[in-house]
């Protein structure tokens, strides 16, 4: 009968547990059927945590939760017989007092009872599967904060409390944080990423919300009137590393982007992130540690995606036209060589380069149009070799992004063999670099062209930082004196030393030498007087579209007129 009783309320017991998937809702009434034949007077859950790798608490933690209390007017002992469950990172102990006066439980009773709590810690179980399913879809694993997904929900919530009005958005990234990684070990680096998230949370009010979309990058939803505050915390949060059992001092500071929300601007949620973040790039890209999102700003971005994104279908449509800068010989007039420049007609408006190149340079992007103007320039020169018209050797600059490509000098190289070019009708221009990386590649690439004998020119001479020996170490055929070592009223003395002791070295080295942006004869009459005789700039023309440059070419010289102009 015993048996019986038992089994039809371990059934009665099962039945209850499926009506909820909440264990604590759930608990009272399915121990209230068992409390009928046992004697059972309080069931109290205890759910101890501990850290491991697969969860993203930092310190060990102990919930406790009342699931069955048999009768509150009850005086029941305080002794509690321990009932244990689980694996050592989330042991589960259901602590049971009997109805009895000393609280115990007999053994048959443990047993019967114990049967009811595997079933009930089953339930607990699945209950935090659950909890802990959801928690994982929207937390982020290393640092416990919201992941994209939990952030934007709670900003949904606070907004439909309040309204975007009364927010500021913020996109931080962590500066120099992968630093870290050489100090303390990796886990020790995932720690001290939680700590940041609870100094993060603790500068927090009701109605905000922080969150980590991965990696060094973070977002947070404040209210308006305390987002100066909120600001001046995150540019800098002292935390710390443990190493070695010492505790050593971290200090976390942010590069910051800010977007004061607005009702009227907010099309889509996801600009709550993507306003700011944007201010973020704006702010990497200027070298600043905080922006916030102004109309000037925004007008600058949408300006620049405009131009990023619009590059294809500009040279698709032949709205991205090639130029030619004459090169002339100061002393005879010839026409010695020119420069390949690009004009891009933007609606209606023909931009000169640094109206749209600085934008592509932010990328690897810049390939696409360096690429195209030398297809042009190859497809022009084959052309007038197959019309028996005169050609020259064409300058065509290629940017310090493009020698990011492993394979450039073949590409290069492809294209002029495609086209049937020979080497020295076309001359590859860089600018020289500051940096290290930029200096290995730009030297790689100089040889490369170098074996391949094709003539390699130094643009913007004496603007870098190591003018002087990159023409001793790399190996260009030609330097392009910058045209802000001409670009004066009156050339003293001074000017002469600096420019004509390149000039000497250059020629010293066997390389040629010409100068850009010669505006006047008296610039002409510098030169003359240093030994370079190679020029190109407004003197003589600007850059032209290849209609008119042909009837140059064609012609072949330009009339030595400046002389004559510097003696009247």
């Amino acid at each position: 009968m015993k048996e019986v009783l038992k089994s039809k309320t371990l059934r009665e017991f099962s039945e209850i547990l499926l009506k909820d998937d909440n264990s604590i809702k759930i608990s009272q009434e399915a121990f209230e059927a068992v409390s009928k034949w046992l004697p059972l007077g309080k069931v109290v859950l205890e759910v101890s945590f501990t850290p491991n790798d697969t969860n993203i608490i930092i310190d060990k933690k102990r919930v406790s939760r009342p699931l069955f209390v048999k009768d509150k007017g009850l005086e029941l002992s305080e002794y509690q017989e321990i009932f244990s469950f689980g694996p050592a990172d989330r042991n589960i102990c259901f602590l049971c007092t009997s109805t009895c006066e000393d609280g115990h439980f007999t053994e048959e009773e443990k047993e019967t009872l114990r049967i009811f709590l595997s079933e009930m810690y089953i339930h607990v179980e699945r209950m935090y599967l659950k909890k802990g399913l959801k928690k994982a879809y929207v937390t982020q694993k290393v640092s416990g904060l919201p992941n994209q997904v939990g952030y934007m929900a709670k900003v949904l919530e606070c907004v439909k409390k309040n309204s975007y009005d009364a927010y500021t958005a913020f996109y931080f990234n962590l500066r120099g944080f992968g630093l870290l990684n050489y100090e303390f070990d990796e886990k020790e680096v995932d720690v001290i990423l939680k700590r940041y998230g609870r100094e993060l949370k603790k500068r927090l009010v009701e109605d905000e919300e922080v969150g980590h979309l991965g990696g060094d990058n973070f977002v947070a939803f404040i209210k308006k009137d305390r987002s100066e505050y909120f600001l001046n915390q995150i540019k800098s949060i002292q935390t710390y590393g443990m190493y070695k059992g010492k505790r050593i001092p971290v200090t976390i500071k942010s590069t910051i982007g800010i977007y004061d929300l607005e009702s009227g601007n907010i099309h889509h949620p996801g600009e709550v992130i993507g306003q700011p973040g944007a201010a973020l790039n704006y702010a990497r890209r200027k070298r600043r540690n905080v922006v916030w999102m102004t109309s000037e700003i925004k007008n600058e971005i949408d300006y620049d995606k405009q131009i990023y994104d619009g590059l294809t279908s500009a040279i698709n449509n032949g709205n991205i036209t090639t130029y030619y800068q004459p090169k002339v010989n100061l002393e005879t007039g010839e026409v010695i060589g020119a420069e390949a420049l690009v004009r891009w007609n933007y609606k209606g408006t023909m931009l000169s380069p640094d109206g749209f190149v600085p934008i592509l340079e932010k990328s690897t992007r810049i390939s696409e149009l360096d690429f195209f103007i030398l297809r042009q320039v190859c497809r022009m020169i084959a052309e007038r070799k197959r019309a028996g018209r005169p050609v020259v050797p064409i300058s065509v600059n290629f940017s310090k992004r493009d020698l990011e490509i492993p394979n450039i000098s073949s590409i290069i190289t492809n294209i002029m063999d495609k086209y049937g070019i020979d080497k020295d009708e076309i001359i590859i221009e860089v600018t020289e670099t500051a940096y290290s990386d930029e200096q290995e590649r730009l030297l790689s690439f100089l040889r490369q062209m170098r074996d391949n004998d094709i003539s390699t020119s130094i643009d913007d001479f004496g603007t870098g930082y190591s003018s002087l020996s990159v023409i001793r170490e790399f190996p260009v055929s030609e330097i392009k004196i910058d045209k802000s070592f001409i670009d004066k009223e009156v050339l003293t003395r001074e000017d002469e030393a600096i420019v004509g002791s390149v000039i000497a070295m250059a020629r010293l080295l066997r390389l040629q030498v010409i100068t850009e942006g010669v505006d006047n004869c008296d610039q002409v009459d510098f030169l003359l007087r240093l030994g370079c005789s190679s020029a190109q700039g407004f003197l003589f023309d600007k850059p032209l579209n290849y209609s008119d440059f042909s009837k140059i070419l064609d012609r072949g010289r330009y009339e030595v007129t400046w002389a004559k102009k510097k003696k009247q």
